[in-house]
Parts: structure tokens; C-alpha cells; sequence
């Protein structure tokens, strides 16, 4: 699979004489696939199954383009940790304002409580589908299985990236079986998916694609994917790091492939099987009542255990970023699994209370609101993260220029406006 990879990226010239790719370059294949588990957490579930089941496939379109920019942003922060040997958050502390990179530490952090917040109650949800557990027994439950796996792991790359492959398969496997179970009319999937206009003009259609797209690139995963490669990039030779770009951008591109057919997925499967039902489904757990009634018991079990599956993967990859954070904005060297304790114990602390507050009624809203968090959260990241690649004296050769700087500066804009209009729309509503 390296040797793929490292083909696809143009490096043929660097390979070894007996064919293989140089150690130092391997090293670096697998943050692509650490960060894409980010990208089918319990929150994508709610985007997609609400985008599915209210609009068909008329929103398939906005899952490509989410992930086209999430995919850019990815590939601009590797590029920047490959040509410095650092990560984003230490980069932010060196090279920006005080004030600006306190916000990103206190931003990063809140986006990881609230990824954290999202896994451990999409897993709870997951546990009372498959088992009848009760929503806060299950919030300890998951929390408890991401530690274990943590120690299990004993901060160990490879077996981080074992488990989570693992995890990943059975995400991807259970929706095959759920696509061949929904048996969706293909035409009218591409035929829908090319004409998002008159879903994105409903006002309910356009939140839900903001909600994509708030689900899809997440403020962590940058932090975590340029910690992961300047680990890795470690005495890899400066002359060699073109390539590198190049490795890394590709196994980014195929990690995160991966993740947004499985994004395509969930939302097909939604649109196929819960569009027309009947009832407006607004909820993980009415999406797993109607998928058994239109497609029977095993799919309906099928779907529970792919959720807990992403839950958990994703919540590992949180962890792993949190410690990445800390590392880079000096707070503090905690270990993984203190990471996870005080991590998990917070959100779980406010699950519970949330949960019981609302007498565990629509915990799906709890999903909505990491979300909302993760879209404010955003601009921290990507704002520092463009500021350094388009400086030569941080990036040297590597600097960002010409359309791409161009492209950087305008999808961030771009993202501000619209959390702009989200906060509008909410004070409106509020």
C-alpha cells in the first residue's frame, strides 16, 4: 500500500534500487488515515441522515464539495509541517500575536470538548439501539472503551492507526451492506445530486448544508494531522521534502476518498430509505426505527454498531490531537490517557447534565451543538494556518502563492461569512 501511494504521488524517481520506498518517507504514510475518521463522526451521521431523508439526494453535491475543501486545508497544513518540522500550534506561538494564538489554544480546546461531547453521546446512542442501555450508563460506557483502547495502544502509532483502520472497516463495510440492502435508483441519485439549487434555496435545505460543511472540516484535525507529519518527518533530509509534500498529500487524498464515499453513503442510504417515510426523521433514533422497518431488523443493527464504530474512532483521534495541542501551546505535557480522564470526565460531566436536564429527551441537539461548536471554533485554525503559509521567511520555498494563495485567503473568508450568518440566524431564532 506505501508503494501505491508513493507511486500515485509521483515519486517513482526516489524509490529505492530494490523498489521500495526509503524508510524515512514511509514513516509518513497513515496521518492521512488518522485524521479521516474525523471525517464520519456521530455529527456527519445527523448532517447527512437529516440532509437525506428531508432532500433526497439533492445535497449528495455539498458532501463532495465540503470534502474538497476540507481536503485543501488538510494538504496546505501538511505541506506547512513538512516544510518547517513543526506543527500548527507550536507555529502559531512562534510566529503570530499573543492574543491570536491564545484564541487558537482556547478555540482548539473547545472544539476537542466538543468532538468529545459529540462521540461520547453518538456512542450512548449507539449502545441504547443495540442494547437497550440507558443514555447516561452508555456516555460511561463509550468513555471507558476509548480508554482501554488508550492503554491498549500505550501510545504506540501503529496501533493507533491498527485500531482505527479496524474501526474504519467496519464503517465503510456496514454501509456497503446498508447501500445493497436500500437499493438506491442510481439515475435518480446522479440526476438529484446535480441539481442541489432548489434544496439549497429552502431555508431548512441551506442550514443543513452549513451544518455539512461544519461537520466535515474540523479545527482538531488540522492541529492533529500537522503534529502526526512533523513527528514523522523527523531527519527526513530537506532535499527529500518535496516528496514528502507529495506522499503526504496523496495519502491524504486517499484517507479522506475513503471517508467522503462513506459520508456519500450514510446520506444515500437516508435519502433511499427514509425520504417519504412518513415522518420527518430528526433523530439518530427514529432514523434506526424507520432503517428497520424499510429494510429490516439487520440493517437496523448494522447501522448501530457502524455508529458506535465511528464514534470511538473518531473520539481516539480527538485525544490524539488534544495531546498535539497541548504539546504545541505549552500547556503542559499531559500523557494520552490523562488526556482522555480529564477530557472525558468534562464531557461526560456535561452530557450528564445535559441529558438530565432534558430528561435524556433528543440527545440528538447535544450532536447539534458540537457542531455549532466546531463551525465557530474553525476560524482559529484556518486563520493562523494561512497566515504562515503565505510568509516566505516561515514556509522558505515552500511558501503559498500565486491561485492557491488566492484560493486559501477566499475559502477562509468564506468560512467566516458563514459563521457569520450562523450566529445571525441563531440570534434571530434565539
Amino acid at each position: 500500500m506505501s508503494e501505491l501511494i508513493f507511486a500515485i504521488s509521483g515519486g517513482k524517481a526516489a524509490l529505492q534500487a530494490d523498489g521500495r520506498m526509503p524508510a524515512g518517507l514511509r514513516r509518513l504514510i497513515g496521518s492521512g488515515l488518522l485524521v479521516a475518521v474525523g471525517y464520519i463522526d456521530p455529527g456527519n451521521w445527523a448532517t447527512d441522515i437529516a440532509g437525506g431523508s428531508r432532500f433526497g439526494y439533492q445535497l449528495l453535491m455539498v458532501v463532495f464539495l465540503a470534502a474538497f475543501l476540507a481536503l485543501g486545508f488538510q494538504v496546505l497544513v501538511s505541506r506547512l509541517a513538512l516544510a518547517t518540522g513543526q506543527d500548527l500550534a507550536a507555529l502559531t506561538v512562534r510566529h503570530l500575536p499573543r492574543p491570536l494564538a491564545r484564541a487558537a489554544w482556547l478555540a482548539g480546546e473547545a472544539a476537542i470538548l466538543a468532538t468529545a461531547l459529540a462521540e461520547l453521546i453518538g456512542g450512548a446512542i449507539a449502545l441504547r439501539l443495540l442494547f437497550s442501555i440507558p443514555l447516561m450508563v452508555g456516555v460511561a460506557m463509550t468513555g471507558a472503551g476509548t480508554y482501554a483502547v488508550l492503554l491498549f495502544a500505550r501510545d504506540n502509532a501503529q496501533r493507533h492507526e491498527r485500531i482505527i483502520g479496524l474501526l474504519l472497516a467496519i464503517v465503510s463495510v456496514s454501509f456497503v451492506y446498508l447501500l445493497f440492502q436500500a437499493r438506491p435508483e442510481w439515475a435518480a441519485v446522479a440526476q438529484d445530486a446535480a441539481r442541489p439549487a432548489s434544496a439549497l434555496r429552502a431555508p431548512e435545505g441551506f442550514l443543513i448544508a452549513l451544518g455539512v460543511v461544519g461537520a466535515t472540516l474540523m479545527p482538531h484535525n488540522l492541529y492533529l494531522q500537522s503534529g502526526e507529519l512533523a513527528q514523522r518527518a523527523r531527519g527526513l533530509p530537506v532535499a527529500m521534502r518535496s516528496v514528502a509534500m507529495r506522499v503526504a498529500r496523496s495519502d491524504t487524498m486517499f484517507s479522506l476518498g475513503i471517508a467522503t464515499l462513506i459520508n456519500a453513503a450514510i446520506m444515500i442510504v437516508a435519502a433511499a430509505s427514509l425520504s417519504g417515510a412518513g415522518l420527518a426523521v430528526t433523530s439518530l433514533d427514529q432514523a434506526h426505527a424507520v432503517i428497520g422497518k424499510t429494510l429490516g431488523v439487520g440493517a437496523a443493527i448494522v447501522f448501530a454498531v457502524a455508529l458506535y464504530a465511528a464514534g470511538q474512532s473518531s473520539t481516539i483521534t480527538g485525544i490524539l490531537a488534544g495531546k498535539v495541542l497541548s504539546k504545541g501551546f505549552s500547556t503542559g505535557g499531559w500523557s494520552d490517557r490523562r488526556r482522555a480522564l480529564v477530557t472525558r470526565a468534562i464531557a461526560g460531566a456535561a452530557a450528564s447534565a445535559m441529558l438530565a436536564y432534558t430528561g435524556g429527551q433528543e440527545p440528538d441537539q447535544l450532536l447539534v451543538l458540537s457542531q455549532v461548536i466546531l463551525s465557530l471554533a474553525l476560524p482559529f485554525a484556518l486563520v493562523p494556518l494561512v497566515m504562515l503559509a503565505v510568509r516566505r521567511d516561515v514556509m522558505g520555498v515552500f511558501v503559498l502563492r500565486g491561485t492557491w494563495r488566492v484560493l486559501a485567503i477566499g475559502a477562509t473568508t468564506g468560512i467566516i461569512m458563514l459563521d457569520g450568518y450562523l450566529l445571525l440566524v441563531q440570534a434571530l431564532q434565539g
